[in-house]
């Protein structure tokens, strides 16, 4: 069973990290397609670089320009040239790194039963990369005793949405299957798009085709601080990531996977976020009062949200 790795690469600030991570691995993907976005092709000219010429002999790495026109465009043009050509599939940003164990595992997981993804623990770091905390997993899945838990749609959509929390993580620590990784091409439920939260929205899509592998191994960490959008609280990212929640628990309505209990205890934490840090910005002022009526359980405040959450999206070009 092969993996490919596919790397939307911008930044070159972590690429020894990222490369000795891949060189490391117990099990070596198959393919690491790496689709240079940087502003001059900058991350493709490093690599190819007899710096870089360790990484490039004992890993199979294939360099193509991106599409330049963001980091979730690239994600799809990276999916187009891997083009299902393995069993798996990985997306592996720039400046998170994997522990050498990554593939072995995730590879067994899959080999051991019909998973549509599966997602390991991981350790959120310090820009430098030394781990400072885990992720806030609920006490009934960290709590078990076994090593890999299978979860099924209620359990991800119910743990995840009305707590506005993704105890999942980032792409960085899912490996797809190609009907998974199709998902990414429509990220959407009912027609509502969840823009901001395409890690999570897959996450939660890909249960939907069948069950989810959560690994409890603690297999990489996502670095906070520097140049993430994650430190960016009043950038365009940090905004949608916000919304998103709401966005996510109307089109989970709308399939038929969250109750109406559920969705308020959405809508009232992000209007609760929303009022207290960007009730100043130009950009959230529509959605606010939105998010508060359907907080309240006003009828129609969900059909509210969907054109004012549509001029988010269309003013900052998701």
């Amino acid at each position: 069973m092969q993996i490919t790795t596919l790397i939307p690469a911008y930044k070159t600030k972590y690429m020894v990290e990222l490369m000795t991570s891949l060189v490391t691995q117990t099990h070596k993907p198959g393919r690491i397609i790496v689709s240079d976005d940087s502003p001059n092709g900058e991350f493709g000219e490093i690599l190819s670089s007899p710096a870089m010429a360790v990484a490039r002999e004992r890993l199979p790495i294939e360099i193509h320009r991106g599409p330049q026109a963001g980091a979730y465009e690239n994600f799809l043009h990276l999916l187009k040239l891997w083009d299902s050509s393995t069993e798996l599939v990985h997306l592996l940003l720039d400046d998170d790194v994997i522990y050498p164990d990554f593939y072995a595992t995730h590879r067994a997981v899959h080999g051991a039963g019909a998973f549509s993804c599966s997602i390991s623990a991981r350790w959120t770091s310090n820009e430098r990369g030394q781990p400072i905390e885990g992720m806030p997993i609920p006490a009934g899945i960290v709590q078990s005793m076994s090593r890999i838990v299978s979860l099924d749609a209620g359990a991800m959509f119910t743990t995840t949405i009305p707590q506005c929390q993704n105890w999942f993580g980032e792409f960085s620590n899912c490996v797809m299957n190609p009907r998974s990784a199709a998902l990414l091409f429509k990220p959407d439920f009912g027609g509502v798009s969840y823009a901001g939260l395409w890690d999570l929205g897959a996450f939660l899509a890909a249960s939907l085709q069948g069950p989810v592998a959560y690994v409890q191994d603690r297999l990489g960490h996502f670095r906070t601080g520097g140049e993430g959008h994650s430190n960016q609280l009043y950038g365009k990212h940090m905004k949608a990531a916000h919304l998103g929640y709401a966005a996510l628990a109307v089109g989970a309505r709308r399939i038929g996977q969250l109750g109406e209990a559920h969705a308020r205890q959405c809508y009232d934490g992000i209007a609760l976020a929303v009022q207290q840090r960007y009730a100043a910005e130009p950009d959230m002022q529509p959605l606010l009062p939105v998010l508060i009526r359907m907080r309240d359980g006003v009828p129609g405040a969900e059909d509210e949200f969907l054109p004012v959450w549509q001029d988010f999206l269309s003013l900052h070009k998701f």
